[in-house]
């Protein structure tokens, strides 16, 4: 009998890889743990805080997530669209900001909430980019994450009153199926990856910044496992965040899992910054 052609031997290894990966994906996993002490506590400082909260699309995951939260645990949280009542009061007022896309129009959008004197007075605020506004389809300007900083500094040092906190962009999960497995087996890049890359960059960047010591990062929940380990793949000898298959759908967006991980992490940074911890 011939032997395989080393070159049909490799094809077959590397399909063979590629189906026990996909097979060891689908294994399930446990719930992932919340700390339910910690949750109530947070709750607890987030319902008596008036916070401002500019998001697009996975944003409403979280709302979902800690509207789920203040029913399971029995805390009162009154979550609200801006411009639906007075404002008055404390509680979580979001607004869907600017366009996908172009995260620079939803910065000046930001600022411009927060830089009129009249407008009502919050506590804490945050702005959350999407996954969209990073990557080959953004119209983001080269250097956007040292002008957000640039930019959130200059707003926080006109509006002192208001802590500012600080969000990682969301992640997207790997596409389905075999070939990302075997591009990434050879050496071949996607255009999925270079967005992953932009997304993952303008992380590390917030992360080492002195913003970091009020930071929702919603990236490092998106991509670690209920079991600690962490949905991503190299690229060029780096570590490139994913969001884990399983705390989404559609590869996007947030499940049930996902947001509840996500809106956890999210009341925790908010109360982390108005209510720091005492040494």
């Amino acid at each position: 009998m011939s032997r395989m052609p080393r070159r049909h031997r490799n094809i077959v290894f590397i399909l063979c890889f590629a189906c026990a990966g996909l097979l060891l994906g689908c294994l399930p996993d446990e719930e992932p743990a919340l700390d339910a002490a910690v949750v109530k506590h947070d709750l607890l400082v987030l319902a008596r805080a008036r916070v401002l909260f500019a998001h697009q699309s996975v944003g409403r995951n979280i709302l979902e997530g800690v509207h789920e939260l203040s029913m399971r645990t029995g805390v009162p949280v009154r979550i609200e669209a801006l411009g639906e009542s007075n404002a008055s009061g404390p509680g979580l007022f979001h607004v869907l900001i600017g366009r996908n896309a172009d995260p620079d129009g939803k910065l000046r959008d930001f600022a411009a909430l927060l830089s009129d004197r009249d407008a009502s007075h919050y506590d804490v605020a945050m702005i959350k980019f999407c996954y969209e506004d990073f990557g080959r389809d953004s119209r983001a300007a080269p250097g956007f994450a040292g002008r957000y900083l640039e930019q959130i500094q200059q707003l926080q040092s006109r509006r002192p009153d208001v802590l500012l906190v600080h969000s990682t962009a969301p992640l997207r999960a790997d596409p389905p199926g075999w070939r990302p497995r075997i591009d990434r087996l050879l050496a071949r890049r996607s255009g999925e990856d270079e967005d992953q890359l932009a997304r993952n960059a303008y992380n590390d960047v917030l992360r080492a910044s002195p913003a970091s010591v009020r930071l929702f990062d919603l990236a490092e929940v998106e991509a670690t496992l209920p079991d600690g380990s962490r949905s991503s793949f190299t690229l060029d000898g780096r570590r490139i965040d994913t969001l884990w298959s399983g705390y989404s759908s559609d590869g996007a967006h947030l499940n049930e899992a996902g947001r509840t991980r996500a809106a956890a992490a999210f009341v925790h940074a908010l109360a982390s910054a108005l209510e720091p911890a005492t040494p």
